[in-house]
């Protein structure tokens, strides 16, 4: 049987504050009856910390005043998405505490004040120092293990939901492949995501509102480990493996030589995530087609706005050809129809909806 218990923190945690002692005094049992009756760890226990406690105990604030579209890009590897809200530019990124995540992960919610909250950068060898140091502090063997959760939207699904930031002493992925299923037949493709589950299940009965950060998952020994073992930094996939480095208008602007997150895409324009006129996903695109630097001329005009038309004029018929193929890529990033037609030294792209 799998059984999840909160613990309530009642203070705020700063920089001066000893996670590892306040931890283990939420994990001792109490010799008073009433303070009333504290879980004790057991072995194979997972204790399941929320990473803004973390960031807030190691004080990974970020400096006063800066930008925060900035900081994101400061914190990440890579850009994968980026979409014009009112507010600024939001951006998936991945980040360098590891996962792919909005905004790198930053936060300014529970923060106490105004600041920014960051990651760490090494969730699973913060996760191992807890680790140990909690059972040092108890007195006791290091047979639990510790995950360090923090929040994240899914691709194609919609909410929030927790994952795993970081982990020690726990086997993170429970890998079926090969075994049999009820019907006998080989389970090819299963592999148990475990870490992510425990963290998600952890949160049912955490909350930011509640004050409670921390919780114990109980029942599943089996995938605790005596070692600190991979950590969670073996779920976040990477090269190869990633089908999904990109997404969908990122990807054409990227082949066209716009990447996210640089700044000749702030200055061609970024997609907004409300609906736009088809005048302005043209504009934009025929931005993205001139970004190369080619001598040509341009001009978007129409009758109406449902119905445009792009002049491209260039003596040079090379770079004419060039622009009017970056054009076309552009606007189907655009998800744009279009007609062309070729003259002597100009060619007429007729865009609509």
């Amino acid at each position: 049987m799998i059984s999840i218990r909160p613990l309530a923190v009642a203070t705020e945690v700063t920089p001066e504050t000893d996670l590892p002692a306040l931890l283990a005094g939420l994990l001792r049992p109490s010799a008073d009856p009433r303070d009333g009756v504290v879980p004790t760890l057991l072995p194979g226990d997972i204790l399941v910390v929320t990473s803004k406690v973390v960031s807030k105990w190691l004080g990974l604030y970020a400096e006063p005043g800066v930008d925060r579209a900035d900081l994101v890009l400061q914190q990440s590897r890579s850009v994968v998405a980026e979409r014009a809200t009112e507010g600024g530019v939001t951006r998936v990124v991945h980040a360098t505490a590891g996962p792919v995540m909005a905004g790198a992960g930053i936060d300014a919610s529970n923060s106490g004040d105004d600041r920014l909250l960051l990651l760490p950068d090494d969730a699973d060898a913060v996760a191992a120092r807890l680790r140990h140091e909690v059972a040092k502090l108890l007195g006791r063997p290091v047979d639990f293990a510790v995950v360090l959760s923090d929040t994240s939207g899914r691709a194609w699904r919609a909410g929030l939901t927790d994952f795993a930031l970081g982990a020690a002493g726990l086997r993170p992925i429970d890998d079926l492949r090969g075994l049999p299923d009820t019907a006998g037949r080989d389970l090819a493709v299963t592999i148990r995501n475990i870490a992510d589950e425990v963290a998600a299940a952890a949160d049912l009965v955490k909350g930011k509102v509640d004050r409670v950060p921390v919780a114990v998952v109980s029942g599943l020994a089996g995938f605790v480990t005596a070692d600190d073992g991979p950590g969670a930094g073996v779920l976040v996939r990477t090269g190869p493996t990633d089908w999904f480095g990109l997404g969908r208008a990122e990807a054409v602007r990227a082949a066209l030589g716009v990447p996210p997150g640089s700044a000749v895409s702030a200055r061609v324009g970024i997609e907004s995530t409300t609906p736009e006129p088809l005048r302005e996903r043209a504009a934009r695109a025929l931005r993205v087609a001139l970004a190369a630097g080619d001598q040509v001329e341009a001009e978007l005009n129409g009758p109406t706005e449902s119905s445009l038309a792009v002049r491209l004029r260039s003596a040079d018929p090379v770079a004419l050809g060039r622009v009017w193929a970056r054009l076309e890529a552009a606007l189907a990033g655009e998800r744009a129809e279009w007609v062309a037609a070729r003259h002597d030294h100009d060619v007429t792209v007729t865009i609509s909806q």
